[in-house]
């Protein structure tokens, strides 16, 4: 039988394939896969070896067959132009993470597609896509809609090449699977953002879904076709096996569909929160607009259209899930979301553990550094004045699987005899630099830390790829308006205290207070509600935003280093800098106005901006697998200078 190449974003579904066609007998399966490090290679092994399991029955048989017979690629190996198949499956996924920072040069699927079914020889291409979310294409057939632009391409692309291509067009696909990196399916998508807005809210306010809803817009007749993942893989390959290519797709949906609002109770139930369907996005508080922006692109799903029963099923075969077995579904899904989150979690908390530790001399004290990750380029982080790194944990985790992470806490606060500058946190950055013989990096800088990275740039661009400024605080000459009142209230403390260093105590004692945390979660005004919550702190990083507070001398340093900021002319540097830097703001930020990280960008001509909806100060924090995925994006397209003209003003979930 013939070798296969599996690839595309949708994991889920790949697993599915890769299984059944395993057991099915087939020689070799060459799974490529965009973002591939070790740790994702065997969480997929593994998800295979189960299923090829539960098909088969024979536990250790399977194991050693998909051992043997399974391969993964990273989507830039340099083996990809050993792989040969024969049949290609392409898995699409409808739509981009949101928050993903793109420029306007990058292309779709066509041509990377084109040159891998060159590369491997195939005779055969079987084409995977939702049948939700298609703007751009006709009504084909019994209502239903055809093929759109790009594959119509990919169509006459294999056409003119003696390429065999099929099309199938699925339904919602549901299993019991759940894979923390898979972008592809549309339900997996609901899942994901459900998943994380309520664990972002609980974070802030643990109790707030135990009194208010979660609201979605969908009218009242709206309605989803589900289709049983495992059944829907058997038939499409049953119908790949047929020796004929068309351009008419073939239609994968259940004859049945679910209303949308009973989905949303048995979700309601799964995830522990009330889920309201509404009909007015008038509706819809912060909290639920949140999530609305996750789930951006995949309304088409439960909001009507043209999507009605039928398809093409074969008799012997249900495509449909009963509600017990989407319970079952469902609960299944949430369990490993959960230990995800908690695996998650523990790998953030033992990160310190796993990280170099480092120390250079520097002016009769040690600057300690630390280093996560052992191949790619390198990411410096600019820390915050006078803040621990428990903050960058998460995002670390994420990072370290492809990049080299340096991190530092600023120096200068603890002790008596030191009075650091910005200057010396910028030779700082240089010292680490060289010390580790690093030729090339990212500079990641949050608050404070990206107006360390624009000084730095200013003396040392040579090893600087581009900028990322998280939340930055820059003062803009004549622009007091875009202050926060607590910026201006800390600026005025900071000044009573080197004006006169003996109101330091009582001034520490007014600072080191933990961020509110009470908010009435009965209160009938849900949309003022939502703000307060939206605006609250993360319950695990509520001590540490004292850290800079935690004596009389760490607050007396700070607030020197504070005001020394504000005597730096940074921006007359932002003419110098020729690299790209993506400005990420926040809306409910309560120390740096999302304002001002849009002025911020605008200072730059070779800038982007993004604004993270209902995100606070520490976006990174409380959304690390946005921001990651956001910077990785950024920083994949850093190799071309992007002016100001050109690049997109991105709003972000």
């Amino acid at each position: 039988m013939s070798d296969v190449l599996i690839l595309g974003p949708h994991h889920l579904l790949a697993i599915h394939f890769a299984a059944q066609l395993l057991v099915s007998g087939r020689q070799q399966i060459n799974w490529l896969i965009e973002d591939l490090d070790d740790s994702i290679a065997e969480e997929l092994r593994t998800s295979v070896e189960v299923r090829c399991s539960r098909r088969s029955g024979k536990q250790d048989g399977a194991a050693v067959s998909v051992a043997e017979r399974l391969n993964l690629f990273a989507e830039h190996n340099q083996q990809l132009d050993a792989i040969k198949a024969d049949e290609v499956w392409f898995l699409a996924g409808q739509i981009d993470p949101p928050g993903m920072a793109r420029t306007k040069k990058e292309r779709g699927p066509l041509s990377s597609l084109a040159k891998l079914l060159e590369i491997c020889g195939a005779q055969t291409l079987n084409y995977v896509g939702s049948i939700y979310g298609r703007s751009d294409n006709g009504i084909y057939k019994n209502g239903l809609p055809g093929l759109n632009t790009e594959e119509r391409e990919i169509f006459d692309f294999c056409s003119k090449r003696s390429i065999r291509s099929r099309f199938f067009l699925t339904g919602w696909l549901l299993g019991d699977d759940y894979i923390a990196h898979s972008q592809g399916g549309d339900a997996d998508k609901v899942f994901r953002a459900l998943n994380e807005v309520i664990a972002e809210i609980q974070e802030r306010a643990p109790a707030y879904f135990d009194c208010q809803a979660l609201r979605i817009v969908a009218p009242e007749s709206a309605a989803i076709n589900v289709v049983h993942m495992e059944h829907a893989v058997q038939l499409m390959l049953d119908i790949a096996a047929e020796d004929k290519g068309s351009d008419s797709p073939e239609y994968i949906l259940s004859a049945q569909k679910t209303p949308w609002r009973e989905f949303c109770e048995l979700l309601g139930e799964v995830y522990g929160v009330s889920l309201l369907p509404v009909s007015d996005a008038k509706d819809l508080n912060g909290i639920d607009r949140l999530l609305a922006n996750q789930l951006s692109g995949l309304e088409s799903a439960w909001t009507g259209g043209t999507v009605s029963n039928g398809g093409n099923t074969k008799p012997s075969l249900s495509l449909g899930i009963d509600q017990d077995t989407q319970e079952v579904f469902l609960g299944s899904i949430r369990q490993k979301q959960e230990r995800a989150r908690e695996a998650r979690n523990e790998r953030a908390a033992a990160l310190a553990e796993k990280m170099q530790k480092r120390t250079i001399p520097r002016n009769g004290s040690d600057l300690t550094y630390y280093i996560a990750g052992n191949h790619g380029d390198y990411i410096l982080v600019l820390n915050a004045l006078g803040h621990p790194l428990e903050y960058w944990n998460r995002i670390i985790d994420i990072w370290m699987r492809k990049y080299r992470v340096v991190i530092w806490e600023t120096r200068g606060l603890s002790s008596e005899s030191e009075s650091l500058r910005l200057s010396d946190h910028v030779d700082d950055i240089a010292a680490i630099l060289r010390q580790e013989q690093i030729e090339s990096c990212h500079l990641v800088g949050w608050c404070t830390g990206a107006q360390a990275a624009v000084e730095f740039y200013a003396t040392n661009p040579e090893p600087v790829k581009d900028m990322l400024f998280l939340s930055c605080v820059f003062k803009i000459p004549g622009h007091p308006e875009l202050e926060t009142a607590y910026n201006r209230n800390l600026d005025v403390l900071c000044q009573a205290m080197i004006n006169k260093p003996a109101m330091t105590g009582s001034i520490r004692r007014a600072l080191f207070v933990p961020p509110p945390s009470d908010v009435n979660l009965h209160d009938d005004d849900t949309k003022k509600l939502a703000t307060q919550v939206l605006s609250l702190t993360n319950i695990h990083l509520r001590n540490l935003v004292l850290a800079p507070f935690r004596t009389e001398t760490s607050t007396f340093n700070y607030a020197g280093q504070i005001l020394d900021l504000s005597t730096h002319r940074t921006f007359e540097h932002a003419a110098k800098v020729q690299v790209p830097v993506l400005v990420v703001g926040c809306e409910v930020d309560q120390a740096a106005a999302a304002e001002k990280s849009r002025a911020v960008a605008g200072v730059f001509s070779t800038s982007c901006h993004v604004e993270l909806p209902g995100a606070t100060h520490y976006s990174f924090y409380d959304r690390p697998e946005l921001v990651a995925k956001m910077a990785d994006s950024f920083f994949q397209e850093s190799r071309d200078t992007v002016s100001r003209e050109e690049a997109p003003l991105i709003i972000a979930s």
